[in-house]
């Protein structure tokens, strides 16, 4: 059996035209029926039926079948040239999310340079859902990643570093700064500023909407917490921010959340367990793990 073959087949589901396949590969048409035709020699069926009414193609059983182990098996085979292309290079393909990047990765920074894996590192920024589908399939290495829940799954390898809260963020000249503490449901007639969806907290923030039966209305998102956090200094709105990214320089008061149920900003180390760890790769792991876990339980205990 040929990956090649796979691939003709599952692009000729796709597309149900065969002429369409051969265009999109830039081969022959008769290389795309050659193809399936020794598929179904192999397996000794048939897999297709051309409806030459609708000039489309109509799958057996036994294609649907196929179809389902051929996109596993395509998807497996591009992971293990990613990885097999990543052994020869000492460069780690590394994922930080905005806030993580900005406000908890550079405390183990001094330490990774020291150690010259700094310079290893092959960055890329985007939200936390992005890059854990670029680490599922093989376009990054490692990664440091924000969730509400844990992120281990059977293809994956997740420690936790650390459990961060959500606060509400107001402006000293809030009529809400004078609080300490608030809780959700008591905020449903205030003005938000949100991040954009590729960020955690719209997801903390819709399930403490549900729980509360409130909706408050959001009038701005950004995907720029420096701005979001200038807008709510300006007492334009309130905000909804994980610990993480508040620091003292900021000028906003921060409130905790009262509700018995609270979603938790969780930090996690995150590879895939399929690909061998390179010396340098585990060495940045140790180092990642021991910096940012020791800051962690430092902060929590200062009350953070």
């Amino acid at each position: 059996m040929k990956i090649r073959d796979l691939t003709y087949f599952s692009k000729l589901v796709s597309l149900k035209n065969f002429t369409a396949v051969a265009d999109y590969f830039s081969v022959s048409q008769p290389a795309i029926t050659m193809a399936i035709k020794r598929l179904e020699d192999e397996f000794n069926t048939v897999l297709l039926h051309r409806d030459q009414s609708h000039q489309s193609i109509l799958l057996t059983p036994s294609g649907q079948q196929l179809l389902k182990h051929a996109n596993r098996i395509i998807d497996e085979a591009a992971l293990t040239n990613l990885d097999m292309a990543s052994l020869k290079t000492e460069q780690i393909r590394f994922g930080l999310p905005p806030i993580i990047g900005n406000y908890f990765f550079p405390k183990a920074a001094s330490q990774l340079a020291k150690t010259n894996l700094l310079d290893q590192l092959l960055v890329t920024e985007a939200g936390s859902s992005e890059l854990l589908a670029a680490l599922e399939n093989g376009k990054l290495d490692i990664a440091l990643l924000g969730s509400t829940h844990s992120l281990n799954n059977d293809g994956l390898s997740a420690t936790l570093l650390a459990k961060h809260h959500f606060k509400i963020i107001v402006s000293p000249r809030s009529h809400l700064a004078s609080l300490k503490k608030i809780a959700f449901q008591d905020l449903h007639n205030e003005k938000f500023i949100m991040q954009t969806e590729d960020f955690v907290h719209p997801t903390a923030f819709g399930a403490l909407n549900k729980i509360s039966c409130i909706d408050p209305q959001i009038i701005y998102k950004t995907g720029d917490i420096a701005l979001l956090k200038s807008m709510i200094h300006e007492n334009i709105g309130i905000g909804f921010l994980t610990e993480t990214a508040i620091t003292p320089q900021d000028d906003i008061i921060s409130l905790d959340l009262t509700d018995s149920f609270q979603p938790e900003f969780l930090i996690s180390l995150v590879f895939r367990q399929s690909q061998l760890l390179s010396q340098t790769k585990q060495n940045l792991i140790h180092q990642l793990t021991q910096s940012l876990g020791s800051y962690s339980s430092n902060t929590n205990q200062l009350g953070k």
